[in-house]
């Protein structure tokens, strides 16, 4: 089975960099995918950052977090980045933006992805705990569109809330009342119980995003709109595809400088090693003293690693 070439894992996007700026978030959101994310100790100079970065080569970079404009240095990151040619796109869950943030930190952005989930932003502050304030909101977009910078709203999908054709209208409404330039519409991922399928609901036709294409670009009331959907290897939902081909996971470049294949869980080098020893201890190639020297060792190390994502093929 194949993946759809304009899929993520089908090879799309590929000159694109991901970059995990900070894992500090103001939010709450109960979907997160993050929340089980590897999050380093240790944090790169923004110096390095920006090496790291350029290094690759890339001729797009989409920061991400946590909540990126958190990060104190968001500027010069992508101040210095965009005057070497490339193009700093941002996610973001709009709670720090007001027309004096655009003007003195993004000013040099290509795009921005505003995260709110519900035409309401008192219903979207109950699901994320995001406080957004409508004037100040509408203000930085028109401030956002002054510096040429393209805005999105994301909207994730979620039952109860954005969960039918009346609402998705609605939501068209507010987000042209605050001037975004497009929208996107997700499922969640890794949820079954506020699952909304939009292939349904929009009526796309897609039985397996992973063969047809997780990506549609579609208009609604004048307005474009990309509609991303979960295969089964995201969702419980639809069916999991059958021998997969391997493929090369995308670069993230995380916030301690390094760069992954992919992003990155949490992991527990402690306990495989613990294990490992203790094998060793049981099959006799370690005495109980060389075993419990071994484990004493193991204080020194960081039992926080990055491990592939669980998700086993794609992490989008």
């Amino acid at each position: 089975m194949i993946p759809n070439e304009k899929n993520f894992c089908g090879g799309a996007y590929r000159d694109w960099l991901e970059v995990y700026l900070t894992g500090a978030c103001n939010g709450n959101c109960s979907w997160c995918v993050d929340k089980q994310g590897f999050k380093p100790k240790y944090q790169a100079s923004v110096h390095d950052m920006v090496l790291a970065i350029l290094d690759t080569g890339t001729k797009n970079v989409i920061l991400l977090g946590g909540e990126p404009t958190l990060y104190h240095d968001i500027k010069y990151i992508i101040d210095i980045v965009n005057a070497h040619g490339v193009k700093v796109y941002l996610t973001t869950n709009g709670s720090r933006l007001t027309p004096g943030f655009v003007v003195s930190e993004l000013r040099n952005l290509t795009g921005i992805n505003i995260s709110i989930h519900s035409y309401s932003l008192m219903e979207n502050y109950r699901q994320t705990r995001v406080e957004i304030n409508y004037e100040d909101l509408g203000k930085s977009v028109e401030e956002l569109h002054r510096k040429g910078v393209k805005v999105r709203f994301n909207c994730n999908c979620i039952k109860g809330f954005i969960d039918s054709r009346e609402r998705i209208l609605e939501y068209i409404k507010f987000a042209k009342w605050a001037g975004a330039d497009s929208v996107r519409f997700a499922e969640l991922k890794n949820d079954r119980d506020e699952f909304v399928n939009l292939s349904e609901l929009l009526d796309i036709n897609i039985d397996n995003p992973f063969t047809q294409g997780c990506n549609h670009n579609i208009v609604i009331s004048d307005m474009p709109v990309n509609i991303r959907l979960m295969c089964g290897f995201q969702t419980p939902n639809r069916p999991k595809p059958k021998n997969p081909p391997t493929v090369e996971n995308k670069q993230i470049l995380y916030y301690n400088g390094q760069i992954y294949n992919g992003w990155q869980e949490k992991g527990d080098k402690m306990e495989d090693q613990i294990k490992e020893i203790l094998n060793k201890v049981a099959t006799g190639e370690l005495t109980q003293v060389e075993g419990l020297a071994l484990i004493k060792e193991l204080g020194v190390l960081d039992e926080e690693i990055p491990v592939p994502s669980s998700s086993g093929y794609c992490a989008y």
